[in-house]
């Protein structure tokens, strides 16, 4: 039995950065990667970015269309809002060239009709896509439900043409196939232990083998993305209107600040850690910030009762949240902090600057909220997918230094709070970390172990 397939999975609740990892496994020069299968739905999006820093947003089409030799499969897990992927396509065009695109034949369409019944049912957080409806719909046969028709290059297969095509690479021992997950194991619909705060279905490596209709015995290994600090979608929809997503288990709820400062001066974000720093509050300054922040935001920190404000009453991290996010509403993803008192971080900055590193989801560019890691969740996500190897993303955000820097980890120095973190999350896991990803740009990690078995 030829054992030749790689998964790559979100060990966490999505936004991990898999896209980043699938192109840089696409793009190895040491591999034959014959063909890449995708199980997505629009309700995720997955951004790869080039060396140069050009970004492009992948849903249904596999990143793996980044490598203009590898044929590209859409599967019968998959939904398509066809508004969504014609879009998609043509931003992909550019990496597609005159490649085909193999879709089965039961990758049901996402109408408007799906969206609205979710807008109107779920209320436990939702990108509100339609992605559950359409497979409700799917799962009880209705009449109603369309399925996609070829566009252009996308061509629909039969289920038999699909796997026949599908087999020829499975059966070449010269070459690896992918399988790209989406989304994340802590949204899993049974075995997160997050519901009802999860997605519409199950996220693992044997789902993404059950759903391509590749059998167990194939896969050769899985690679495990994860981040310092996992995260999940913000409280609040784009109209304003909160909608409780779900916590990340015993993990602590974190601010952007405490990561940005944390980051910067070598520490752990914890409870209370801001209040050691050295800083002066002036209620004038916090006044004309709140009347400079944007409602949303507003909402985003204060909750329901953003309108009565007392601001005799905040608390530090909160008053450094509003600066913060008055700067991101204006732009700004640097600032010179007027309430802090900070050495210089670097000789080319003033004092008191902030480097922020907030992020906006994908799909409805809300700011993401973030958490400390539980790691009795990362140890089960593990036992259920045994990963080979942990790919620890967004490092940056345990030290801002290592921030865009590239090269094999034993030419690095870490400090013995990062060398105890390692060893922590090993140890803890039973897994090896295999990258260290320090930047969204492809090939921007500092390398452990090689990334594919041979």
């Amino acid at each position: 039995m030829i054992k030749n397939v790689i998964s790559v999975i979100d060990g966490e609740a999505g936004s991990c950065g898999k896209a980043k990892v699938v192109g840089e496994i696409a793009t190895l020069e040491s591999i034959n990667l014959g063909a890449s299968v995708t199980n997505c739905m629009p309700n995720a999006g997955h951004t790869f970015v080039d060396e140069k820093g050009n970004a492009t947003i992948f849903r249904n089409i596999p990143v793996s269309a980044v490598n203009p030799n590898t044929e590209l499969f859409i599967g019968p897990g998959s939904a398509i809002d066809m508004e969504v992927f014609k879009q998609e396509y043509e931003q992909v065009k550019k990496y597609l060239g005159d490649r085909k695109i193999y879709i089965h034949e039961l990758v049901p369409l996402i109408e408007e009709r799906h969206k609205q019944y979710e807008r109107e049912h779920i209320k436990s957080g939702s990108t509100f896509k339609g992605c559950g409806a359409v497979t409700q719909e799917k799962v009880i046969r209705d009449k109603k439900l369309e399925f996609f028709k070829t566009f252009k290059n996308a061509v629909v297969c039969s289920n038999e043409e699909w796997l026949e095509r599908l087999y020829s690479h499975l059966d070449n021992s010269d070459e690896y196939v992918m399988l790209e997950g989406s989304q994340g194991c802590d949204l899993d619909l049974n075995h997160s232990g997050n519901y009802p705060y999860v997605t519409s279905r199950n996220i693992s490596t044997s789902q993404l083998l059950a759903d391509s209709g590749i059998s167990a015995e194939r896969l050769l290994q899985t690679i495990m993305v994860i981040r310092p600090f996992p995260i999940r979608i913000s409280n609040i929809t784009k109209t304003g209107e909160f909608i409780y997503t779900g916590d990340y288990g015993q993990g602590e709820e974190l601010t952007w600040t405490q990561i940005n400062l944390a980051s910067m001066y070598g520490s752990y974000p914890v409870k209370g850690d801001v209040e050691c720093l050295p800083y002066k509050i002036n209620l004038n300054r916090v006044k004309k910030l709140i009347s400079q922040c944007p409602e949303i935001y507003l909402k985003q920190l204060f909750g329901n009762d953003f309108r009565n404000i007392k601001l005799n009453e905040l608390t530090i991290l909160q008053i450094l949240e509003l600066e913060r996010l008055v700067y991101k509403a204006k732009g700004f993803s640097d600032y010179e902090s007027r309430f802090l008192e900070l050495e210089m971080f670097d000789e080319d900055c003033s004092p008191n600057t902030i480097f922020d590193q907030s992020e906006q989801t994908t799909v409805t560019r809300m700011e993401r909220r973030v958490f400390d890691l539980d790691i009795a969740k990362l140890k089960s996500n593990c036992r259920i997918n045994t990963p080979s190897g942990l790919y620890l993303n967004f490092f940056q955000h345990l030290g801002l230094d290592y921030k865009g820097e590239t090269g094999n980890f034993d030419d690095f120095y870490f400090n013995r709070y990062l060398r105890e973190y390692f060893d922590w999350l090993e140890s803890e896991t039973g897994v090896e970390i295999s990258a260290l990803g320090t930047g969204a740009k492809n090939g921007e990690r500092i390398l452990k172990k090689v990334l594919v078995k041979k």
